[in-house]
């Protein structure tokens, strides 16, 4: 079996975490408070992660499809399994359309997206079929390069003067109703409670008694991350265009100036973009492809990559008509897929596990 280190994991689930998420004013409805929503989602999206790798501790060789067959029996285990591998399916699709239309929008206007998209799921095909190992490797090189140039991102923007922190205040102006109404279910499950994909990874960990320590420190310091974007964004275009802008971060970056010499930094944001899309799509056709394997007997995941592959090329190009409409969908698939299986489930399974254990003593 494949192994990766302490850093490793610790690479993956930041990178993980972050993905495209500081692309976009989420908690947004609270107004000025909403980097107060990341603050708030980040205590119950720790508990989801407690959760997770409470099941993991007690099924240390198994990912979802193990634990919910186990727990469950096949007969309900199975098909819970297939479910969860079919979402992370959707998933890997809604992802590669946001990657190809942001593209579009962006860099790459006269680019046929299908292009883009073939280009896309090619490269992830690639580095999978290397193996988790050589992913690992891969991200714990390009995750301290990521942040390093959110940090510089970050720097340019204070530095040009174009930060007003005032229009943060005043704090709780309307309560904590609004708080509370942004981040569940969005912000706690996007990006927190997507660490559940992390079950079809953590069995791979060479120190299992340090996996839930470096999940949690992942999680939350890419909160902390996410806390302080969303404060940068609100407080330099303001609450009315955080809200109505596609891209907030990346205008944030166009309006970057200082002395006249230092402009144009949009291929950051770009690359950023780049990086993100990238591996929002790759962790989860890899834990699908990871399920199916377990669930049909395939001793290899990879001979299941490619058909998944093709299926999301057409279907990417079928499901979403364009990028507002991914955006808008966004609520509806809280409750829909987050709330049932990244919250309800899991919970559920545990309370098994315990009861379980409390019927055999």
């Amino acid at each position: 079996m494949e192994k990766i280190s302490r850093y490793q994991l610790f690479s993956l689930v930041m990178m993980e975490q972050i993905g495209s998420t500081y692309l976009w004013a989420l908690g947004i409805e609270a107004k000025r408070d909403t980097w107060l929503v990341i603050l708030f989602s980040l205590l119950p999206g720790c508990a989801l992660v407690w959760i997770f790798t409470e099941l993991h501790r007690h099924f240390p060789n198994d990912n979802i499809a193990g634990v919910t067959t186990k727990l469950l029996g096949v007969p309900l285990g199975w098909p819970l399994a297939l479910i969860f591998a079919f979402t992370d399916i959707f998933n890997t699709t809604r992802n590669t359309s946001e990657f190809t239309d942001l593209l579009n929008m962006t860099f790459l206007q006269n680019t046929p997206s299908i292009v883009v998209t073939f280009i896309f799921l090619t490269a992830i095909i690639y580095i999978l079929f290397m193996g988790i190992e050589t992913l690992a490797r891969l991200t714990q090189i390009i995750l301290p390069i990521h942040l390093i140039l959110i940090f510089i991102i970050y720097f340019l923007v204070i530095t040009s003067g174009m930060v007003d922190f005032s229009q943060l205040t005043p704090i709780l102006e309307n309560g904590l109703a609004p708080i509370l109404h942004a981040s569940y279910p969005d912000v706690v499950n996007y990006p927190f409670g997507f660490s559940i994909l992390f079950m079809q990874f953590w069995l791979f960990s060479n120190a299992q008694k340090s996996v839930r320590k470096v999940s949690l420190l992942a999680v939350i310091l890419s909160g902390l991350l996410l806390t302080f974007t969303q404060a940068i964004i609100v407080s330099t275009l303001g609450v009315a265009s955080s809200s109505r802008l596609t891209l907030p971060i990346l205008e944030v970056i166009k309006l970057v100036h200082i002395g006249d010499i230092f402009t144009n930094f949009e291929v950051l944001g770009i690359l950023l973009i780049l990086v993100g899309g990238f591996y929002m799509a790759i962790f989860n056709i890899l834990s699908a492809s990871l399920i199916l394997s377990s669930l049909f007997k395939v001793n290899d995941y990879r001979w299941i990559l490619v058909p998944l592959a093709v299926f999301i090329l057409w279907y990417s190009r079928i499901y979403e008509p364009n990028y507002p409409f991914h955006v808008q969908f966004l609520r509806a698939q809280s409750w829909q897929q987050f709330v049932p299986l990244y919250n309800f489930i899991p919970i559920v399974l545990l309370i098994i596990y315990w009861l379980k254990k409390q019927c055999t003593k």
